[in-house]
């Protein structure tokens, strides 16, 4: 491990070898290698860069575990940079793409945010994150990509679980491109679901659930959950939502919720829950480094269980059961009080 001051020195490189795998990630240089190491040169012309610069991204990328190089010099995929190609399972490669961009400017402003409270992307670019995303589809797709490759294995894990018992039709509040709702109907065929979203995310989602199989069980909404909820489900979920923003507006999502609700509907929060006290603990950096993400990117918090349990409280719900997911998110479970 080091002396202290080594590992706080490495900490503090960290955005740099972070932003060297966000180039070698958006140029694809992990696609160009699927046919065996290339020397620099050849790789640099694959993927539209300069040879000398991308060889010492690459170096770099080496030293830290990420590619490998032969001994005639010639770079070459491991297990790592395997990861990094686009059709990858996990796509940890649009994650790394998103980490890279807008976040990373936006980490720059966080003493910023600490000194004067003000979210971090706004002062950077000048307006709220999902404001931003309304005129910046690129931007949009980059963070849903991110959103759904991170999704994936909580999806896949609560779609066999017990989550659905009972329900017939389940509404996905702010379900971006449907990554939950895909996995429960494929779960479940005798289940329905309706995706609310934000407008301009519903193209996007239409295509993923069609490559899915399961579009038509799905009813696609737009709207705005800080207005309204689709009322007539069994089951409602917010996967990942109440994050995003401050306790002000988690209250009038739930209390819409709650409107929406029968008096036997249920609710499910899915969310990485920290814990009452924090302590040194590898397991505990995901959801600690999250929370800063929501505090310099977009303006939310992560939260204890205590705190969910105030919360929906405070919007006539009462929290049931918690339950954690292998995959490291928790599901709060909550009804009408």
């Amino acid at each position: 491990m080091g002396s202290p001051e080594e590992m706080l020195i490495r900490m503090s490189q960290g955005y740099q070898l972070s932003q060297a795998l966000y180039v070698a990630a958006k140029l694809g240089v992990a696609d160009a290698l699927v046919g065996g190491p290339l020397d620099a040169e050849d790789v640099a012309e694959a993927v539209g860069a300069r040879a000398p610069e991308l060889r010492r991204i690459l170096r770099a990328l080496v030293a830290a575990g990420v590619f490998a190089e032969t001994d005639d010099g010639r770079i070459g995929l491991n297990e790592a940079a395997a990861a990094l190609q686009s059709d990858a399972p996990a796509h940890t490669r649009d994650i790394v793409v998103n980490f890279g961009e807008e976040m990373y400017r936006s980490f720059g402003e966080l003493l910023h945010t600490v000194r004067t409270g003000e979210t971090a992307f706004e002062v950077v670019f000048g307006q709220p994150l999902f404001d931003y995303y309304g005129s910046h589809p690129e931007a949009e797709a980059s963070g849903a990509a991110r959103m759904t490759a991170r999704s994936l294995p909580a999806s896949r894990q609560l779609a066999t679980s017990d989550l659905a018992r009972g329900a017939s039709t389940v509404v996905d509040i702010g379900g971006g491109l449907g990554t939950m709702t895909a996995a429960l109907l494929a779960a479940r065929p005798e289940l329905r679901a309706v995706l609310y979203e934000r407008p301009t995310m519903l193209p996007r989602a239409r295509d993923f659930l069609a490559a899915q199989g399961v579009a038509d069980r799905c009813d696609l909404v737009a709207g705005d959950f800080f207005a309204s909820v689709p009322d007539g489900a069994d089951l409602y979920l917010l996967k990942n939502v109440l994050h995003d923003w401050d306790d002000d507006r988690c209250r009038t999502i739930l209390r819409n919720c709650r409107a929406a609700m029968s008096g036997t509907a249920r609710l499910a929060i899915v969310e990485l829950v920290l814990p009452e006290r924090m302590t040194a603990d590898p397991a505990l950096v995901r959801p600690a480094l999250l929370d800063l993400i929501m505090l310099a990117h977009a303006g939310g918090r992560e939260r204890t269980e205590t705190e969910f349990a105030h919360l929906l409280e405070e919007a006539g719900l009462r929290l049931e059961r918690t339950s954690v997911l292998a995959a490291g998110p928790s599901v709060l479970e909550a009804s009408v009080a």
